[in-house]
């Protein structure tokens, strides 16, 4: 009898696997009215063996990866296989949340903004996801600034308050002037941490020259900064973390006659800025350099620490002939190598990130040098 047939082809592909719990068969059974059980039976025997789940999860990402999808394979990808696109998916990180893309500025959103501020936005945004995937976030505490230097008047990106960092966009970044108030909200209804930008308000006032500070709260950083010692830079990362200089830990929040004694305190040549019990400040005339500034502050920050436990009589200090060698290459660009490109210090590392980062689905918006390697 046909019924019988089926019976049995059902009984046999289920017994092929039937040590998994029957979670999609409970959740088809359990879903709409308007098909017929025996259909619904019949779809979760089939996706409760292996074999076939993993040929049709192939074939939905094969088509999902194609170009554009229709809505429904979205919805079967949630609903049978628990997640997202991996193209929407950080590897490595088990039922992660999907990616928000970094760029997600379109039609009217787009056309307010000049193509610059696009591109600094976008850059931005991108210097958010970088220090989130590093691990160097506090939840939505901490900022990252950059300058509009195209605009007539002073005005600045800052990230809204309550975001996570791995939640800010080119679109929600707000526009704030030098005393934080906001010029464009963006797509967001948040607003600014108004004690957080005061102190990078504070740099960009003393250094016109500036134009991205990055600051940088964690373990490490915090710990180098409250040394009497404070940064000593013992290795070729440490060098090329730029040039340090201090601030006591009431810098991090300046405000009146305070604000204009550390706008005079700001030295004119410091890369990075250490706020005592606070971590550090990266700083540079583009947001290229003042990452490339950050990591390797960073890096120096770790090794300074790890070195430390042998003692410090026990450590060879760089030389100042050493020092100028380093930083002479840091401020070479790569046409000494060949390139048919010419990179601003920071700039070839900071493409490679971008690339990392739109290679995991971020989307970032990054227009290539070299987009052909």
């Amino acid at each position: 009898m046909p019924g019988e047939k089926e019976d049995s082809v059902n009984e046999q592909i289920y017994d092929e696997d039937d040590q998994e719990t029957p979670e999609i068969e409970q959740s088809l059974v359990s879903s709409g009215d308007n098909q017929s059980n025996s259909t619904r039976w019949k779809v979760a025997t089939i996706l409760n063996n292996q074999q076939l789940r993993e040929e049709l999860m192939d074939y939905i990402e094969l088509q999902m990866k194609a170009g554009p999808h229709p809505s429904c394979l979205v919805a079967v990808k949630q609903q049978f296989f628990g997640g997202q696109s991996p193209l929407a998916r950080i590897p490595g990180e088990i039922n992660s949340a999907p990616i928000i893309p970094i760029a997600d500025m379109r039609g009217v959103d787009s056309s307010k903004y000049s193509k610059g501020e696009r591109l600094i936005r976008c850059k931005l945004a991108s210097l958010y996801r970088l220090v989130n995937l590093r691990g160097w976030n506090s939840t939505i505490k901490n900022h990252i600034t950059a300058r509009l230097s195209e605009d007539s008047m002073q005005s600045f990106l800052v990230n809204p308050y309550g975001l996570l960092y791995k939640e800010v966009t080119a679109g929600n970044l707000i526009k704030v002037d030098l005393e934080g108030r906001i010029l464009d909200r963006g797509n967001t209804v948040l607003g600014v941490n108004q004690a957080g930008f005061s102190l990078h308000s504070a740099i960009y006032s003393a250094r016109p020259d500036i134009n991205c500070v990055i600051h940088i709260q964690t373990a490490e950083t915090v710990a180098v900064s409250v040394l009497k010692k404070g940064f000593i830079q013992l290795t070729q990362d440490a060098l090329m973390g730029g040039v340090p200089c201090y601030l006591e830990s009431e810098a991090a929040y300046p405000n009146g006659d305070t604000k204009d004694t550390l706008i005079n305190s700001i030295s004119d040549d410091c890369d990075i800025i250490f706020v005592r019990n606070h971590g550090l400040y990266a700083c540079g005339p583009t947001l290229e350099t003042a990452w490339r500034f950050a990591e390797m502050a960073f890096r120096g920050c770790q090794q300074q620490l790890q070195m430390m436990k042998a003692g410090l009589d026990n450590l060879t200090y760089i030389s100042e002939e050493a020092i100028t060698l380093v930083k002479n290459h840091m401020h070479a660009d790569a046409t000494n190598l060949g390139s048919e490109v010419t990179w601003e210090p920071g700039a070839l590392e900071f493409e490679a990130e971008m690339r990392i980062l739109d290679n995991k689905g971020f989307r970032t918006g990054y227009v290539y040098k070299a987009p052909a390697l």
